[in-house]
């Protein structure tokens, strides 16, 4: 057999169901092995959206997507979608194309060292040389995209190895042990959470990719622990959960909404740094923090870790509820929950009254088992502000590298790893037109989701930014096209909208219709 189809078969053998990309002349002996696999391949419309829907996928699916390109510009492509599986700790293994093995050493066409080029952004970078050690590189790619803190791998394959003929079977993947912190470690954070005067948790995007919600609410419920989740973690506690003190994040609150601040010990559970700077919540550093994680706390100076409680998440905090006791109630904690209660159910803005609307009636309307994945824009801190999800693990919000354009693209990963879970994306107009090409690959798969599109025609959170930091706003408007000859093009059902009634209406619709659709919102400024 070719080289190619012992990589297949390793694929096949690790699970994989689908891999996003686009074909080229360097690997077009994969391609010819794919038609005798199990394997589906999805062609999609630029190599940026096949990365961006191997992402998502893997979040989702729990396994690590795989996304495909050629040389040079195709794996180039990819880099944007691999540094955002990277930041958010998303298992991914982009496999690159390459040209003959005999012109690598000099200047050729299309030729770049793209195994340098994506190494500051993967855990594992391999050039397939050899086609017997097949078997070993996938099976270590796999493993480490896996193994916490999971992300992106990159695997290369020459075309003149491709073709070579070899022998070989993949390797069986090994069952891991869960470990668990000592009972003495488990009895001295115990012992801190008790001594603490206003202990907090901040739950993180860890606790969603190990699926430890329910542990996290049982130590939550045990010692009494008021919560804040971040961006990446929402839907840690129901939203009337009286401990629940909602989402942190981003630009922050005024001093009275800001729980993190009040605290003493902030217990930090499956916490990523790049979630939430801790200068910005612990800039005196007077708080303590207790981090229980599956691995150990990135060093900084203002996360000031006094224990590290490492190992397996949801065995650490079922062994930990075990050993805490009951703390009395949160009075301080409790006050905050209420002035953000009466913050999310305010509209202190004129401009912010559609947008928290909007958000509200997602809240409202939308099937418990939905996924909303948020664009990046000013409606991303909406997105994360405003909605409550009814479930964990249902939101996507890119918080790593945080790229535009990431949503359209996800949503066809979520639609291909949660088949029946509805798909909203909630986007502006300027991240939508960056990959809205990918509509095409949607309706040619006949996959169904629901593209919400802010229609301002501005970068509306740098406007902001200028506006904030007192300067020029300049450079931030544009043109959009007619967006429902826009849809109308790729044969996607359009609807506008300018008030809530006409949003509610239009969403329910959207969502039964079982089709893909795109929901346009006109702010004021398009009324103009």
């Amino acid at each position: 057999m070719k080289a190619s189809d012992l990589l297949v078969r390793c694929l096949e053998a690790e699970g994989v169901e689908y891999i996003f990309g686009i074909p080229g002349e360097e690997n077009i002996d994969f391609m010819d092995s794919l038609t005798r696999s199990s394997i589906r391949f999805v062609l999609v419309r630029h190599e940026q959206g096949a990365a961006f829907m191997a992402d998502v996928y893997g979040r989702l699916a729990g396994k690590p997507g795989i996304c495909l390109a050629t040389l040079g510009p195709g794996a180039a492509n990819l880099i944007t979608g691999v540094a955002n599986a990277h930041l958010d700790r998303s298992p991914l293994i982009a496999i690159t194309g390459q040209a003959v093995s005999t012109r690598l050493h000099k200047e050729s066409h299309q030729n770049v060292n793209t195994i340098q080029l994506v190494k500051g952004i993967t855990k594992y970078d391999q050039q397939i040389l050899a086609a017997q050690t097949i078997p070993e590189i996938v099976r270590k790619a796999f493993d480490l995209a896996m193994t916490e803190s999971r992300g992106a791998v990159h695997l290369q394959l020459p075309e003149d190895i491709a073709r070579e003929q070899t022998q070989g079977s993949p390797l069986p993947a090994a069952s891991k042990a869960k470990a668990c912190p000592d009972r003495q470690s488990r009895l001295e954070a115990a012992q801190m959470i008790q001594a603490a005067k206003r202990p907090i948790i901040l739950a993180g995007n860890g606790v969603i990719r190990d699926h430890a919600w329910e542990e996290v609410r049982l130590l939550a419920e045990k010692a009494n622990l008021p919560l804040v989740n971040t961006f990446m973690a929402k839907g840690m506690l129901p939203f009337e959960h009286p401990r629940n003190l909602f989402t942190v994040g981003g630009h922050p609150y005024p001093e009275d909404l800001r729980p993190l601040h009040h605290a003493d010990l902030v217990i930090t559970i499956g916490f990523d740094l790049v979630e939430y700077d801790p200068i910005v919540w612990n800039e005196d550093r007077a708080r303590k923090v207790l981090n229980i994680h599956s691995i150990q706390a990135e060093t900084d100076a203002h996360l000031p870790v006094e224990l590290d409680l490492t190992g397996d998440l949801s065995s650490t905090l079922q062994a930990l509820a075990e050993e805490v006791e009951r703390r009395p109630e949160p009075v301080e904690h409790n006050r905050i929950r209420r002035l953000r209660l009466e913050e999310l159910q305010s509209v202190p803005l004129p401009e912010e009254q559609l947008p928290r609307q909007v958000m509200w009636t997602l809240s409202e309307r939308l099937p418990e088992n939905s996924i909303v994945i948020s664009d990046v824009g000013l409606h991303k801190v909406w997105v994360s502000r405003w909605y409550q999800p009814k479930r964990p693990g249902q939101t996507i919000i890119f918080n790593g590298l945080a790229s535009m354009g990431a949503s359209l693209p996800g949503a066809l990963g979520s639609r291909l790893a949660r088949p029946d879970c509805p798909v909203v994306v909630v986007s502006g107009d300027g991240g939508f037109l960056m990959n809205s090409q990918e509509l095409e690959t949607a309706k040619r798969m006949g996959l169904d989701f629901t593209v919400i599109v802010f229609n301002d025609r501005h970068y509306s959170l740098i406007e902001k930014h200028q506006r904030d930091n007192h300067l020029a706003v300049t450079q931030i408007s544009f043109q959009n096209p007619d967006f429902a000859l826009y849809a109308q093009s790729f044969g996607v059902d359009h609807r506008r909208v300018s008030d809530v009634d006409q949003f509610a209406r239009a969403l329910t619709e959207a969502v039964e219709s079982r089709k893909l659709n795109l929901l346009e919102i006109v702010l004021r400024r398009e009324q103009e």
